[in-house]
């Protein structure tokens, strides 16, 4: 394909923000070194922008940083820092995106920002809602995977730094009770 079947291509599917190697594959037929070598020259001469290994950003609709963390791992959603400052609980904006997954921790340095991806029991990963196109803890549950992921450096010092008053007691009360998390709550 040429550079304009390429931009063509995007233009068609603009509603698209990230393509992964086997959406090329499907949508533009193409598949193989054949594919990869024209991404990478596409990529080169800025036509389209690498996100990390696989996929690519559509250069007439780029996604967020948000919208890039729950695409290349799943199933994931943004939590503990990221989602507390998100909902402005922390005060401090965070170097990476954090984020909780059921899988193996993993982290992704994009060409948009640092995910960082934090292991978490099946069972405790809940409690979350749909944005606009990504997953985000609902406030309560971002401050318990805050409090999962540093219960040895959890300090009433550093708790009392963050803000929340606009909480529901009593469900952070039933959250903090399903994850074994009480304690830190009290």
């Amino acid at each position: 394909m040429t550079i304009k079947e390429w931009l063509d291509f995007f233009k068609k599917y603009k509603d698209t923000k990230i393509f992964s190697i086997n959406h090329f594959k499907l949508l533009a037929g193409k598949s193989g070194n054949n594919l990869r070598m024209s991404l990478f020259r596409l990529n080169r001469k800025q036509f389209v922008k690498r996100i990390c290994r696989g996929f690519y950003a559509n250069p007439f609709n780029l996604p967020t940083i948000e919208e890039i963390s729950s695409q290349i791992y799943c199933p994931s959603y943004i939590s503990r820092e990221s989602a507390l400052s998100f909902y402005g609980i922390l005060s401090q904006i965070p170097q990476m995106t954090t984020c909780v997954t059921p899988n193996l921790p993993h982290l992704f340095k994009t060409s948009f920002g640092v995910i960082e991806y934090r292991q978490i029991k099946k069972d405790f990963f809940r409690n979350f809602v749909r944005r606009k196109g990504y997953f985000i803890a609902e406030p309560e549950k971002a401050l318990l995977d805050y409090l999962y992921f540093n219960r040895s450096d959890v300090r009433k010092e550093k708790l009392a730094e963050l803000d929340i008053k606009g909480f529901t007691k009593k469900k952070l009360a039933v959250y903090a009770e399903k994850i074994g998390m009480r304690k830190y709550i009290v």
